[in-house]
């Protein structure tokens, strides 16, 4: 898991709180994971609807409104993965007898 924190307004989160996030995910752990009491009824989680601050489109949106602000995280819960990289193979010259 992947977790970014942030103070925003919720309009500019493209969010649907009626949509699961993609991959392996409990409430409970997604809550801790956001730093908010998992036994808080307060909290919502929802899914990214689209790409959000860098974060891909299905991750989940944990959130919170305390005093009028609207505290998130983003918690990806799918690994992304990792970039292949390739290296030019050495050629091994051929031995010649002597």
């Amino acid at each position: 898991m992947r977790i970014f924190r942030y103070l925003v307004d919720m309009k500019a989160v493209p969010v649907d709180f009626f949509a699961d996030p993609d991959g392996n995910w409990e409430r409970d752990s997604l809550v801790e994971a956001a730093g908010f009491d998992p036994n808080n009824e307060e909290v919502a989680i929802g899914a990214l609807t689209d790409a959000f601050e860098g974060h891909p489109d299905g991750a989940a949106v944990v959130t919170r409104t305390l005093e009028g602000r609207a505290y998130i995280a983003v918690v990806e819960c799918v690994e992304r993965p990792q970039p292949i990289r390739i290296h030019p193979a050495r050629t091994a010259q051929p031995r010649v007898a002597a």
